[in-house]
C-alpha cells in the first residue's frame, strides 16, 4: 500500500467538496504543507539554538514575542516567556541590571532571528554610538518605518549617504537666527502662560505636564511653521474647513495613532474620533505642502529679482532655503542647471518637519515638567539658579545674549533629564562581528571589566535611563545635583562636561540635531521663571512627606511615545 493511502480516509473526511478525480492529490498537499511548516519550525529552532550559543556567559532572558518597544510595553500584560514585558522594562530602571550584577543583558526572542542586548553602561553606549564602522542605525525597525508616515526624514534615513544628504540640509536650518527666535518665542509664550493661567501674581499651575507641553507646542508652531498659535485652539464647525492650528493640534495630540495607523484605516473605521484624526492628518499635510511651495516660490522670486535672500527664521522656511542653497551649489559645481538627487525632495522636507514637531516639542515639554517638579522638591537649587541669573542679568530680564552665560540653568534641565529620561531607549545593529565592553560586579561592589563577542546582525539597545542612573559611573546617582554637568571652571554647562558620557541626546554623527534648540528653550524657561518666582509643590493632604510628593510628581510618569508626566501641580510664588 502506498504511504499516501494512509491519508486517503482523512482526505475524504475533510475534503468532501474536492472532486473525486482530485482526491488522490490531497494527501500530497497535506505532506507538502506539513513539510513547509516543519522546515519553518526547524529553521526557527536552529536559529534559536544559534542565538543561545551567541549569548552564553551573559544573564539571559527568554521570550516568544518581542516586548521591548516603548509605548507598547506599558500597554500589554506581562506573560512570562511569551510576552515578558517586565523582563524588558523596570522602574526603577537600574533594578533589572542590579539584580544579575551585570550592565549588559542578553535576550532571546523566538520570533526574531538575531541576538538582542541591553546595556546600562554609558561607556558601552558611547562605544556603540561612535564606532560607526561597527554599528549602524537599524532603519528596518518598525519605529523608523512608522516615522516615514509623513515622508522620509533624518530619523528614518540609513547611515551613510542618505543620512548625510538629510543632515546637510537640516543642519543648515539651525543657525543663530533660529535659536534667537526660539528664545524670543519662549519668552512670549511664558508671558501668555502667566496671563492665561492667571499666574502673574502667583498661583497654582494645575497640570504641569499638560501646561509645559502646550508651551513648547506654541513655540514650535511659531518657530517651526511661522504660525502664531493661540493658547486655546479654535474649533471648526461641521462643514467648515479645518484650520492649520486645529489640524496641527490633532496630529500632535494623537502622535502614537498617527505612527501606528495608516490613513485609510482612520477613514473607514466608524468612529468619530478616528475620522477626526485622519482629517487632521490630511489637512495638516496639505497646509505643510502649501507653505513649503509658497516659501520656495517666494525665495525663488527674490533670487530672480537679483535680491539676496536671507534664511527665514522659521524652520520650514529655513529648510526650503537650505534646499535652494544646496541646489545652487550643485549647479555651480556641475556646471549645468539640472542636477538630480540634490538635497531633499518635497515630501522629505515635510517628513522632517513632522519629526521637528514630534522631537522638537514633546521631549522638551516633558523635560520642563520634570524640571519644575525637581525644582519644587529642591528649593536650594532654585536659589542657586536665581543667584546666577542675578549675577549675569542684574535687574534686567534674561535674553538670548545671555544664553552662554547661564550654565546652571542648562545644567538644571540636563539633570532633570538624566533622572527621568524622556526617550527611554536607543539602539543600533552590528554591521560586523566585534567585541562589546561591559562590566560585572560582586556582592562587595568590586567591578570586573569584560568583553562579549557580538555577531553581525545583533541588535544592541541603549537603556538610556539606566545608563544615567548607573551608580558605578554616576556618584550619588539618584540625587538631584545639576553641578555634575558643569566643567571645572563652571563657565558653561554642556553634554560633554559631565565626567560620564551623557547619552540622552545620543552621541556621534546621529546625535540629536535639535539638541541646541532644546537647550535654548530650557535655559530661557528656567532663567525667566526663576528670576520672577519661587516654585513649590502642592501637597494633596496636610503633612504629605517629600518622598510621597516625589513619587506622585515624578514616579507617576508613564511611558508613551516618550516618558509622560503624571498629573501634578506646583505653586508659583512671586519674588519681592
Amino acid at each position: 500500500m502506498s504511504w499516501t493511502n494512509y491519508l486517503q480516509p482523512l482526505s475524504k473526511q475533510y475534503h468532501k467538496h474536492v472532486p473525486e478525480e482530485y482526491q488522490k492529490y490531497v494527501p500530497h498537499l497535506w505532506i507538502l504543507g506539513a513539510g513547509v511548516i516543519g522546515i519553518y519550525v526547524l529553521r526557527g529552532l536552529i536559529s534559536y539554538f544559534r542565538i543561545l550559543r551567541e549569548v552564553r556567559g551573559l544573564p539571559v532572558k527568554h521570550a516568544f514575542l518581542p516586548a521591548y518597544e516603548q509605548g507598547l510595553r506599558a500597554r500589554v500584560p506581562h506573560i512570562p516567556y511569551i510576552l515578558p514585558v517586565k523582563d524588558f522594562y523596570s522602574r526603577p530602571e537600574w533594578d533589572r541590571f542590579e539584580k544579575p550584577r551585570s550592565d549588559l543583558l542578553a535576550y532571546t526572542v523566538a520570533t526574531q532571528n538575531y541576538a538582542i542586548y541591553w546595556t546600562a553602561n554609558p561607556y558601552t553606549a558611547q562605544h556603540v554610538f561612535t564606532k560607526t564602522s561597527l554599528f549602524e542605525k537599524p532603519v528596518f525597525n518598525a519605529r523608523y518605518q512608522a516615522a516615514k508616515k509623513f515622508g522620509h526624514n533624518i530619523i528614518s534615513a540609513s547611515d551613510g549617504d542618505d543620512h548625510k544628504r538629510h543632515k546637510s540640509v537640516v543642519r543648515g536650518c539651525f543657525g543663530e537666527d533660529v535659536f534667537r527666535s526660539a528664545w524670543e518665542e519662549m519668552d512670549n509664550t511664558i508671558e501668555m502662560l502667566l496671563d492665561e493661567d492667571k499666574l502673574r501674581e502667583g498661583g497654582i499651575m494645575e497640570d504641569v505636564g499638560v501646561t509645559t507641553i502646550k508651551i513648547t507646542y506654541i513655540v514650535i508652531g511659531k518657530v517651526g511653521f511661522g504660525y502664531d498659535i493661540p493658547w486655546e485652539t479654535p474649533r471648526s464647525k461641521k462643514g467648515e474647513k479645518m484650520g492649520f492650528v486645529e489640524s496641527y493640534e490633532i496630529v500632535d495630540r494623537t502622535m502614537l495613532y498617527q505612527f501606528v495607523l495608516p490613513l485609510w484605516i482612520m477613514k473607514i473605521l466608524p468612529t468619530k474620533e478616528l475620522r477626526r484624526m485622519g482629517d487632521g492628518r490630511t489637512a495638516f499635510l496639505a497646509y505643510c505642502y502649501e507653505m513649503a511651495r509658497g516659501k520656495r516660490a517666494e525665495l525663488t522670486a527674490l533670487k530672480e529679482a537679483g535680491e539676496k535672500s536671507k534664511a527665514p527664521v522659521d524652520l520650514l522656511g529655513a529648510m526650503v532655503h537650505a534646499q535652494l542653497v544646496a541646489e545652487e551649489e550643485a549647479r555651480v559645481q556641475h556646471g549645468h542647471d539640472s542636477v538630480p538627487n540634490v538635497g531633499l525632495k518635497e515630501d522629505e522636507v515635510i517628513g522632517n518637519m513632522f519629526i521637528f514637531l514630534l522631537a522638537g516639542h514633546e521631549t522638551t515639554g516633558h523635560t520642563l515638567a520634570f524640571t519644575l517638579a525637581q525644582l519644587a522638591l529642591h528649593p536650594e537649587w532654585q536659589e542657586e539658579v536665581y543667584k546666577e541669573v542675578k549675577e549675569v542679568c542684574g535687574d534686567e530680564r534674561p535674553s538670548y545674549r545671555d544664553v552662554h552665560r547661564l550654565p546652571l540653568c542648562l545644567a538644571v534641565g540636563l539633570e532633570a533629564m538624566r533622572l527621568t529620561d524622556i526617550v527611554r531607549q536607543l539602539f543600533k545593529v552590528a554591521k560586523e562581528d566585534s567585541m562589546l565592553p561591559y562590566t560585572t560586579w560582586n556582592e562587595a561592589g568590586e567591578v570586573t571589566h569584560r568583553e562579549h563577542f557580538v555577531k553581525k546582525g545583533s541588535v544592541v539597545f541603549i537603556d538610556t535611563p539606566a545608563c544615567q542612573l548607573n551608580p558605578f559611573h554616576w556618584k550619588d546617582a539618584n540625587d538631584f545635583n545639576p553641578r555634575r554637568h558643569l566643567s571645572d571652571d563652571v563657565s558653561r554647562a554642556s553634554l560633554n562636561n559631565a565626567e560620564v558620557p551623557f547619552v540622552a541626546f545620543s552621541m556621534g554623527p546621529r546625535q540629536c540635531i535639535g539638541r541646541r534648540f532644546a537647550e535654548v528653550e530650557m535655559i530661557c524657561f528656567i532663567s525667566i521663571i526663576l528670576s520672577k518666582y519661587t516654585i513649590h509643590p502642592v501637597p494633596i493632604h496636610p503633612g504629605e512627606t517629600k518622598e510621597s510628593m516625589k513619587e506622585r510628581m515624578i514616579g507617576s510618569a508613564l511611558e508613551d511615545v516618550t516618558m509622560t508626566p503624571g498629573k501634578f501641580s506646583v505653586r508659583f510664588e512671586k519674588r519681592h
